[in-house]
């Protein structure tokens, strides 16, 4: 009997130091839903393209994004159906109406080697938009924060609209433990008000990460690390200590539900799903 080919659909595994950037390398990457209940809600696709790129340095990228969403008109309408139906009957709701929605931007910045602030995609207006004058590095790690974290497990990272807001309740959340501690007659350790809410801590080992480059699905090396607020997956690679993943915890959605960012601002973590270099 003719002996079968043995196929493998597991993704071969990459050194993370082989992943380097260039001039009109893309990077693309999903916005995920910061709301707990809508984790499994994937947001549209959003594509980078390289423009300059000098490790440790500088990058300079251009971005875009499109897809469909329903209209104000029309979930208003539905809405509207829904409301008039009386109990037992069954509403006659229309079909829902949607509009094509494009986005696009720029983003440069001078500070991969000492930044200590990234900038959420969320964030990040549809403009061109220069932060060369800020210890901003986007979505990677500056090349000291990588260092540190890498040799010590520790570092500081901020989330930029973020961080006041957390700040916030964290106080409030170290109020109530406080007052828990008093109850019980505990001594109300590790409360999260205690907490730098910019600090991030490292997993003893390292980790994995899936993701498609040169179009083939593959497997590289990453630093895990997280606080109370957020995890993040970072490529190990100094020359390219790209940020793979942001999960935003339900602490950090405490600041939307207290309304403590901008109404108009709906703050999403993301991950990286292909890297392609020319």
């Amino acid at each position: 009997m003719p002996q079968l080919p043995v196929f493998s659909f597991l993704p071969k595994t990459l050194p993370a130091t082989d992943i380097n950037l260039s001039e009109h390398a893309s990077i693309q990457l999903e916005q995920t839903a910061i709301n707990p209940l809508e984790r499994l809600s994937k947001q549209p696709q959003r594509l980078l393209d390289i423009q300059d790129w000098v490790a440790g340095d500088r990058v300079t990228f251009s971005w875009s994004e499109t897809y469909e969403r329903e209209t104000a008109a029309s979930i208003e309408a539905r809405s509207a159906a829904e409301r008039a139906t009386p109990v037992g009957q069954e509403a006659n709701v229309p079909e829902p109406v949607y509009e094509t929605i494009s986005l696009a931007g720029s983003l440069k910045t001078q500070a991969l080697d000492d930044g200590q602030r990234i900038l959420l995609p969320s964030e990040w207006p549809a403009t061109d938009h220069d932060l060369t004058s800020e210890p901003n590095t986007l979505i990677w790690l500056s090349r000291a924060q990588y260092d540190e974290l890498s040799s010590t497990r520790h570092t500081h990272l901020s989330i930029g609209v973020l961080d006041a807001g957390l700040q916030t309740v964290a106080s409030a959340a170290g109020a109530i433990q406080e007052l828990i501690a008093k109850i019980s007659g505990s001594d109300g350790a590790d409360s999260v008000a205690e907490q730098d809410v910019t600090e991030i801590v490292a997993d003893a080992e390292w980790g994995t990460y899936t993701l498609m480059y040169q179009g083939e699905k593959v497997k590289v090396q990453t630093l895990e690390a997280e606080n109370k607020f957020a995890s993040y997956v970072i490529l190990a690679n100094p020359e390219n200590p790209l940020i793979l993943e942001v999960e935003l915890k339900s602490w950090a959605y405490g600041t939307e539900a207290l309304g403590l960012i901008s109404e108009d601002l709906q703050v999403a973590g993301y991950s990286v799903s292909s890297i392609a270099i020319p």
